[in-house]
């Protein structure tokens, strides 16, 4: 199953506190708007039910820049998380590249079915962001995940 999102990182989070000159890094919080599962559609589209899912795993959690590069990336850490429940990490990614409009985070091995059962799920992604990378206006990041789902058939 896939999923994709959009999240803006503004521009006043890039641009270095007043009085500084050189780069810093910040730690900051995103959150994804919501996004629907559509699980149970997708589960009987494939011949199941959410009853005879053993398990959902992340194999593919991707974030791009279709308009510039990533630079002002320094480190990240993605969070998966519903309005009843607690959220879970499921993807890393540390020491990021420069000059790359497109990565692939580095998965943590965690069984997610509980999480995607739900009508609508969100991603916290906290980002240590490099300012004063020359980023200028608002940065809207696509992200895009593929999980895999573990079952038998009705």
């Amino acid at each position: 199953m896939n999923y994709s999102t959009e999240f803006t990182i503004p521009s006043t989070t890039l641009t270095p506190p007043s009085g500084m000159t050189t780069s810093t890094t910040v730690p900051i919080d995103f959150n994804t708007p919501d996004i629907s599962t559509a699980s149970a559609n997708k589960f009987a589209s494939e011949s199941t039910t959410k009853d005879l899912i053993s398990e959902i795993k992340m194999t593919r959690f991707n974030i791009s820049n279709p308009n510039g590069n990533l630079n002002y990336l320094k480190s990240l850490s993605i969070y998966l998380k519903t309005t009843d429940m607690g959220e879970v990490l499921v993807a890393t990614k540390t020491n990021i590249p420069q000059n790359i409009s497109s990565l692939d985070a580095d998965l943590s091995d965690v069984n997610i079915k509980e999480y995607i059962f739900k009508d609508k799920i969100q991603f916290r992604i906290n980002v240590v962001l490099i300012t004063g990378t020359g980023a200028s206006g608002d940065q809207k990041l696509k992200t895009s995940q593929t999980v895999h789902v573990k079952g038998k058939k009705i």
